[in-house]
Formats: structure tokens, sequence, C-alpha cells
């Protein structure tokens, strides 16, 4: 008979038929049916709920960089675990169309100890812990006595339900498990407060057809079943399953979560594989920099470098020239992030392969180095060494200016060409802050810029200059990310604050850098350096007597 004829023959209950004979058997035997099917599903269902659950939320804690330590659960009383509470918070929103989530909690019970305790973020999102309640402290003792590992446990007290998941890892000292809250009046409560209610839905599901009941009830159990697979996959790692969501329903909005909370974990994991990338660019950098500074006779060199993020656009350099001379760079390349750390490796390298080749490719033909006078800068003649390696700026900005300008990227840079044996410092400053000359406490000269930034346009003219650097000299150099700190109120540290640092006395040029570096960073405390902090110091040794 057809469903549409059997429920008609049903329906007719004044006329006497075999139809409703067959109907009574069906309606006995769906019974039985109903009770069988019902308790399977409800057996399956719990299993499904604890076993995807606690697999979701091992999963979770395994990504949590401060559960790889040991106890940190324990560790972190008192104080406040924003990765902790984040999870709780997710799984505080996760609900159906069974349950809603109550109370989120930790039962811990320490090393050699009988009490449980009950570990819970206060209102201000800081751990503490209480004794834990009688009823399920005795269960969660009975369940570690069985010496055989479970992925979760249910239990339950007057007024709620509750899965524990146990949480503790191998090298965990104490035991912990992860208590999720269930009210008894959204869960299994309804079943028994609300018995008339579940007769009329046993008696309306019969009368339906065995069939009928089925089908509706694999229409519930299905996208259960389906979420239990994905969350089981997703817990594995793959994070390409997304629940489908075909019902604005519970488990439609249950699967809605579900999926966010997927979303989520990919953006974390593209997150993590950038910080990744940037670490290793980061890496990369630093190897840019000179990793030994050159030792010379009289002479002490400093540096100092501080990049405000991942990757700097600031940069030193110290490096021997094949005449004997020392180069010594400062700059600062415009803009940030990736693309000036990039120009960073690409100034650096085009100073320094520029200034080592200057002598054999340098002449009167082509140099844009003018020599200058002023007070104790004399001229330099027009084919020493000095000023034929500070050539190295001009065809740096000429390089810059035609191969990436569509870029716009320039960099304020200073390039000097020290003697070690007389102590002439021959110079460029293309739009770089002021260096410094400093003896006993007094300054004795600014090096100004000399010419504009590198690379803003081709074939600009530089100025040289050179000075001479007496014993007891100090030279020292700076980014513009030291005059521009701010303090957590919003105040400069200014170029004044600077000079009058510099003005007291100092022994050593390392001293020097570690005095201003300890005053630049208790000006910024606790504010978000904007900029990067670089400097270099250069100091030739007194005469003793």
């Amino acid at each position: 008979m057809k469903p549409a004829e059997h429920f008609k023959s049903y329906c007719r209950f004044w006329k006497p038929s075999m139809a409703r004979r067959i109907t009574f058997y069906f309606f006995i035997f769906g019974l039985i049916v109903f009770f069988i099917t019902t308790m399977l599903y409800m057996g399956g269902t719990r299993k499904h709920f604890i076993g995807s659950t606690s697999q979701l939320i091992n999963h979770q804690f395994s990504l949590m960089e401060s559960a790889q330590t040991a106890d940190f659960i324990w560790k972190g009383l008192g104080n406040p675990n924003p990765e902790l509470n984040q999870l709780f918070q997710i799984l505080a929103n996760i609900s159906s169309s069974f349950y809603t989530v109550s109370d989120i909690a930790i039962y811990a019970k320490e090393a050699g100890d009988t009490i449980w305790y009950r570990i819970f973020f206060d209102a201000d999102k800081v751990l503490h812990l209480n004794p834990a309640q009688i009823s399920f402290a005795q269960k969660l003792d009975r369940n570690l006595e069985r010496h055989f590992e479970k992925p979760g446990l249910m239990a339950r007290s007057a007024n709620e339900h509750a899965l524990f998941v146990n949480i503790t890892k191998d090298n965990d000292l104490n035991t912990y498990f992860l208590k999720i809250g269930i009210g008894s009046e959204n869960f299994v409560g309804i079943m028994k407060k609300e018995a008339k209610w579940i007769a009329l839905i046993f008696f309306i599901a019969l009368c339906l057809s065995r069939f009928l009941g089925y089908y509706f009830a694999r229409k519930i159990a299905r996208p259960i079943e389906n979420l239990s697979e994905i969350s089981t996959n997703v817990a594995k790692g793959d994070l390409t399953q997304m629940a489908p969501v075909k019902s604005g329903d519970e488990i439609g909005e249950l699967s809605t979560n579900f999926n966010k909370m997927v979303e989520g974990l990919r953006e974390w994991e593209s997150i993590k594989k950038i910080e990744f990338e940037l670490e290793k660019g980061r890496e990369i950098q630093r190897e840019f920099l000179p990793s030994q500074i050159p030792k010379l006779p009289n002479w002490e060199i400093a540096t100092c470098f501080y990049p405000a993020g991942q990757v700097s656009g600031d940069f030193y350099d110290v490096f021997m020239l094949p005449d004997g001379n020392v180069g010594l760079v400062i700059a600062d390349v415009c803009d940030k992030g990736v693309g000036s750390a990039l120009y960073m490796a690409l100034f650096r390298s085009l100073i320094r392969v520029f200034a080592e080749q200057a002598i054999h490719c340098s002449g009167p033909e082509r140099t844009q180095i003018q020599t200058a006078t002023e007070h104790s800068e004399r001229t330099l003649p027009p084919t020493n060494g000095p000023r034929a390696r500070l050539e190295a700026v001009s065809s740096t900005n000429n390089y810059i200016a035609h191969i990436h300008g569509r870029e716009c990227m320039f960099a304020t840079l200073f390039f000097g060409v020290l003697n070690p044996t007389t102590g002439t410092l021959s110079y460029v400053n293309g739009g770089h802050e002021p260096l410094y000359i400093i003896n006993a406490g007094y300054i004795k000269d600014r090096l100004k810029p000399t010419g504009p930034a590198v690379g803003l346009m081709p074939d600009i003219t530089f100025t040289a200059q050179e000075i001479q650097l007496d014993p007891g000299d100090l030279l020292v150099g700076y980014t513009d990310g030291v005059t521009d700190a701010r303090s957590p109120e919003g105040e400069l540290y200014t170029r004044d604050r600077l000079q009058s640092l510099l003005s007291q006395p100092f022994n050593s040029a390392s001293e020097t850098i570690e005095r201003v570096k300890a005053n630049l960073f208790a000006f910024i405390d606790i504010a978000a350096r904007g900029d990067d902090v670089t400097m270099l110091a250069v100091q030739r040794a007194s005469v003793t007597p």
C-alpha cells in the first residue's frame, strides 16, 4: 500500500478494514522499534558528542602556544591567559538544539593531593580556583581508578549535566579535566521533566508511520553525524572541511558557527605562516648587518639596532676597504615593512660594491661628487682614494632612480670613509640626520646633510666634505627613530633631548650608546614604537701622556 493510501485508511477509523488491523500491528511493532531506535540514537549521539568534542578541545589545546609548557594552567593562577580565555568563549558560544552551555571551567588535582579544585576566569579574565563540587570530584576519582582512558565522561549534579574532557598532557605533573556544564533543563532533563511532551511526540511520530518516523529521525541525526565527522577531520588538521547549512534552526546555527570557527582557524594558520615568513625575513635581514665590527688600534666602534617590527628599513654598516680605510654607513629607507627591508638590502649591497670598486670605475668625466671647504672641512683632491670611494653614493643614487624609479623608494644615507691612521673622515650626508662630533661633553661639530636623499632622482650632485677626528673625539650617528620616538603621553623625544644627553661626559663609544638606549627606551616605556632605532658611534682613543 502506498503511504498516502495507508494514511487515508488509518484516518477512516469509522470503517472496519484490514488496513486498520495492519496499522494496529504496525503500531505495536513501530512502538518497539521506536524505543530501540531512540535508545540507539541517544547512545550514538552521546558517543559522537563526547568523542568529537573531546577531539576538538584537545586539538585546540595543541595549537595553543602556552599549552606547550608543563602545568601551564596551574602556573597561570592569578594571571590572565588570553588564549585559554578565547577557547572558553568559543566553547561557551557553541550550542545545539539539545543543549546550551551553562558553565566552562577546569577541574584540577595537584600531584599527591586528594582534593579537586575548580579553576575559572573571573570578570577580569584572571584565573582563580575554588574547591570543586563533591559529586563531580567523586566521579572524576572513580574514572581515574579504572586505569583505562576515555575521550571524555558525562557526569551530573542536581541542576546540571557536565562533559569532562581529559586535557592532561604527558609532561604535566597535575591532572586536568575541562568541564563543559550543560543545564539539565536543556539536555537530558527535558526528557525527564517534560515526559508528557515526549509521550505526545512518541504518539505523533508513530502515527505518521514507521517509515516517516525513521525518515525524520534520520533528518535530525544526519546533520549531527555529518558535523561530528567533519569536526573529527578538522581535529586532525584538515581545515578544508565545511559543514553544510541546510536549515535555519539550531542545527543550522550550529553548522554556521562551526564554519566560522573553521574560518577562524584558517586565518590563524595563515597568520602563523606569515609570521613564520616574516621571522625568516628578519633572520635574513640580520645577515646583511655586519656580524663583526672591525677592530682598529686606538679606535672603538659601537652600534645599536632595534627594528620596530619583524623587518626594518634602517641599517648600518662598518667594513674595511681595500686601501685600509674603513667605510661607515648609517641609513634609513623610506616607508616601513617588507618593501623597505628589501630596499635596505639593495642599498647596503650597492654602497659596498660601488665603494670597493670605485677606484677602478671612477673618473673625472662621470663624477657627481663636489668638494667643499668650510671652517674645519677642506677640499678633497680630485683623484684621492676617499673621494673616489664616495662616488658610491652617486652610483647608488643613479641605479635606484633609473632602475627602480617607479617605486619612488629612497633613503637618507650617511657614508663616510675613515682613515684610521690619520683620523681623517671624508663623507657624504644624503639627507640624513646630522651626525655629532663630541669631545669631553662638548659638541664640536654637526655633520649636516650635503645633498638630498639617495634615490630621489638621477644625476644628483652630492657634496663631499672632510673633517679631522682628533684624539678623544666621538662621532655619533642615528636614525629618526630616535628623535621621533614618542612617550605613552605622545611626547616626542626630540633632537634637543638627544643633544642634552650627548653633552654629558662619557668614557667610551659603547657607554654612550648604552646611555642613549637606556634613556630612550625608558622614555618610550609601554608606548608602541613607530619606527626603527639605529645608532652608530665611532671614538678615537685619547692620547695618553
